[in-house]
């Protein structure tokens, strides 16, 4: 799929789940002033609409984050194989609950964090997610989102991200260089 294209929207009743086989997606809802809020971003190996398959109209939107390769699970044989194999729901309602451990540190970063932590806070989630899937290059990963989506998803303006980022590079913890991400000083960063 091509960058921003969307592969669910808010409203749809989807009849499969996608899963991220390359690239990125991310999942974000529109609220009443016209702004989008980022949500989440999922990398190779999510499934980031799973919910679909028992809450059948999305409440929120998915799309492409830079060009991704998705797989597309049908419902209806993906339920009769949580039935016929308990482990494989099992392992299905362990994604659902990392998903929402995820959400709950995203709603404390918005929430309580000033915009420097909550930008360190997201760059080191995405590293340490990419990381155990053998998706970094060292400290360095590539991560195709620019500095309005860091904004949408951090819940501040995107002047206020060109600041953060500027003053996070200046003390030497992070460089954010047209889609690649390094932490310079990951001890640092997460103080």
């Amino acid at each position: 799929m091509a960058s921003g294209e969307p592969i669910v929207s808010f409203g749809d009743r989807p009849s499969a789940c996608c899963l991220v086989v390359d690239g990125f997606v991310l999942r974000s809802k529109i609220v009443g002033t016209g702004r989008r809020q980022v949500l989440a971003f999922h990398q190779p190996g999510d499934i980031p609409d799973l919910q679909s398959l028992f809450l059948h109209v999305m409440d929120h939107d998915v799309s492409a984050l830079g060009n991704s390769v998705l797989g597309f699970i049908p419902h209806a044989p993906l339920r009769e194989l949580i039935k016929r194999r308990p482990n494989i729901a099992q392992a299905l309602w362990r994604d659902t609950l990392t998903d929402a451990s995820v959400f709950r540190e995203w709603i404390c970063n918005v929430g309580q964090r000033d915009a420097t932590s909550r930008v360190a806070h997201l760059v080191l989630e995405l590293y340490t997610r990419l990381a155990a899937i053998g998706r970094t290059d060292g400290r360095s990963y590539s991560f195709p989102a620019t500095q309005a989506l860091l904004a949408d998803a951090v819940g501040t303006s995107v002047v206020h991200m060109n600041r953060v980022v500027q003053e996070l590079r200046s003390r030497g913890l992070l460089d954010l260089d047209r889609g690649r991400i390094t932490l310079l000083n990951e001890a640092g960063l997460r103080r």
